[in-house]
């Protein structure tokens, strides 16, 4: 009779794979739960964009916010005919596209809202391709509506003003906070 050495590898792979989800439970373990879930009563913590900041919601209508995602989306999307674009002339949607162009946008990012004194409201964003990336603001106004929908509170794009493209690595060499090292940790 003919005797085959058993292989280990199949044995290793396995005591491995039990013991994965055992050691990424443990690593999560050690961040308090203090800091991975707000307390009661305490507000929301929302992530921050090393470039345009806090990535919350901001004091704006609902419907202003909705429009900033469509306007961002069409534009990473590259489609020049989107309805969120409509207010911009074919002159100016043609200099957004081609300022755009160099980083080729492959994602957005929408900064806190704001509502400026005359009622209209300004979101700080960034567009990031492969290598490079714009940061801008885009500013929306409220639409004046007659008949039924009057009040609805619609928004349209009132314009876009667009930073010139740099290198997400230069981004990344810059220090994201101003904490002591072993703060940064968590």
């Amino acid at each position: 009779m003919n005797v085959q050495p058993r292989s280990a590898v199949p044995l290793v792979l396995a005591f491995c794979l039990a013991l994965a989800p055992a050691a990424g439970a443990q690593d999560r373990d050690s961040i308090p739960q203090a800091l991975r879930q707000p307390q009661r009563g305490e507000a929301p913590r929302y992530p921050r964009d090393t470039v345009i900041g806090s990535l919350e919601r901001g004091d704006v209508p609902e419907a202003a916010r909705r429009l900033a995602f469509q306007v961002m989306a069409a534009l990473t999307a590259g489609n020049r005919d989107a309805p969120a674009l409509s207010p911009l002339g074919p002159q100016a949607r043609s200099e957004l596209f081609s300022a755009l162009e160099e980083a080729a946008p492959r994602t957005y990012r929408v900064g806190e809202g704001r509502e400026e004194a005359d009622g209209s409201c300004s979101f700080l964003v960034r567009f990031l391709g492969r290598e490079l990336g714009i940061a801008g603001e885009l500013y929306l106004r409220p639409e004046e509506v007659q008949g039924e929908n009057a009040g609805a509170g619609t928004w349209r794009l009132d314009d876009l003003l667009l930073e010139e493209a740099h290198s997400l690595g230069e981004i990344a060499d810059e220090p994201l906070f101003d904490l002591p090292p072993y703060e940064r940790l968590y």
